[in-house]
Formats: structure tokens, sequence, C-alpha cells
């Protein structure tokens, strides 16, 4: 680039300036989940992570501040994934019950995010990764397990709680028993006789 070309580039907006940002951050996130996934928490390290998203590892610092801001990260967009699919839940007119769209809503979450949840169920084996969530990962289970609580009152459920509980594990099961094999595990069926179950 000449010297006159660059005199006339102009200076990016405020709004350019966040929109980088915005996707640089994007791209940071993706690539930590990814290795964090493949490799496991410890055993990934901030140049593996700047490595992957193409930038210097100096540059990352501009935006985190290390390896537990962005496992936090990657917990805390999960959780607004999550919080927008009960919200899908309760105008999915196709469902006789917003626990039957939870259902699918949760499941196809699972099946879209799947890096994000080998991730999640690698966690509960990895106890530096467990050290660095502490509590939040507890508020978040429980947020989870409320929501459906609530649900199940409003449905007229004898048991809620208990009922919320049943639910919970079961869609933390299927969605194990998929990430670790999604090529043969049928997620859809399953999904969809799960409910049906629920609809009866």
């Amino acid at each position: 680039m000449n010297v006159r070309s660059f005199k006339n580039m102009s200076p990016r907006t405020p709004e350019q300036n966040k929109v980088l940002r915005q996707d640089s951050q994007t791209r940071i996130i993706a690539s930590a989940l990814k290795l964090f996934a493949e490799h496991g928490y410890s055993a990934t390290s901030i140049k593996m992570i700047a490595q992957e998203a193409n930038l210097a590892q100096g540059l990352l610092y501009n935006y985190f501040s290390g390896k537990e801001e962005l496992l936090r990260a990657i917990f805390a967009q999960s959780m607004t994934d999550v919080r927008e699919s009960f919200a899908l839940a309760e105008g999915d007119t196709a469902s006789n019950s917003t626990v039957a769209g939870v259902i699918r809503a949760a499941l196809t979450l699972v099946a879209r995010k799947r890096d994000f949840w080998r991730l999640s169920y690698g966690s509960r084996m990895q106890p530096a990764l467990l050290t660095v969530l502490g509590d939040d990962l507890f508020a978040w289970t429980q947020e989870i397990r409320n929501t459906l609580e609530r649900y199940f009152r409003t449905s007229g459920a004898a048991q809620p709680e208990i009922e919320a509980a049943i639910l919970f594990a079961l869609i933390d099961g299927v969605a194990q028993h998929y990430v670790l094999d999604p090529e043969h595990y049928p997620l859809a069926e399953v999904t969809e006789t799960i409910v049906a179950r629920y609809s009866m």
C-alpha cells in the first residue's frame, strides 16, 4: 500500500470497531471451545488458542485475561443458548405442552452445539475445570432445574420437583450418549419418543 492510498483510508467508526471486536471475541471463544473439547482444559494453552484463532498471543490478552475467563465466557454463552431454547419452547405451537417443547429445544441445542456439550460432560472429570467454574456451574444447573420445575408446576404435576429432576437426568443422559457417538445415535427418533411419552 502506498502512502497516498494509506492517507485516503477513512478511520474506522466506533461501531465498526465494536463489530470487529465482537467478531474477534467470537473467534477466540470458538477456538478455545474446540481445543478444550479436543485436548481438555489443562492441556490447552493460551498459545494454542491464539494459533487456532489466528491471532498473536499478546493480542488475545486484549480480549480475555486468560483461560479461566475464556472458560467462563464459554459456559455463560451456553446458558444464554439454554435460556433462548426455553423461550422458543414456550412459543412452540407444534408441541402439545411446554415440556414437550423443552425436550425438543434442549436436544436440538445439543446437536447444534456438540463441541460445547462434549466439553461440558468432559468437565465433570477435570478437577482443574471444576475449580475454575465452581459455584457458577452449580448455579447454572440449578437455574435449569428450577425452570423445568416451573413448567411442571404450571402443567399441574403432582411432584414438580421430582418430575424436573427426572426429565433433567433423561435429557442429560440422551445428550451424553449422543455426543459420544453422534454418527450412530438416533437422536431425532429418541427425541420424538420422549416427547410422545410426555405428551400422553
